[in-house]
């Protein structure tokens, strides 16, 4: 019998090529670009990127270093990332339309 052993350069290589799917979360999403975030606020069917940042802020208060626009199945959602003063990332799903905050993690 015998073992085949598999470089670790190229064992990261399968890992890394295969879609990480996270179990906890029932619909994947996928962000928009920024051309598409524009068309939607435009056509009124998200709120604008500020005013979810500061429903994020509120949530996790902090300074936001990242907002996107995103799908999650048939529906708009803003991924905020606060940063904390002490240091700590905290992530905000919140929805497109009202600002309810779904997550934060």
């Amino acid at each position: 019998m015998s073992t085949m052993l598999v470089e670790p350069i190229l064992a990261f290589a399968l890992i890394a090529s295969s879609p990480i799917v996270r179990v906890d979360d029932a619909t994947p999403i996928s962000c928009l670009s920024s051309e598409e975030t524009r068309d939607a606020v435009a056509d009124g069917r998200v709120m604008q990127p500020a005013e979810a940042s500061r429903h994020a802020r509120h949530a996790a208060p902090g300074e936001v270093v990242r907002i996107r626009l995103c799908r999650q199945g048939e529906d708009f959602v803003y991924v905020v990332t606060t940063l904390k003063r002490d240091g700590r990332v905290a992530r905000v799903t919140l929805e497109g339309q009202s600002g309810k905050i779904a997550t934060i993690r």
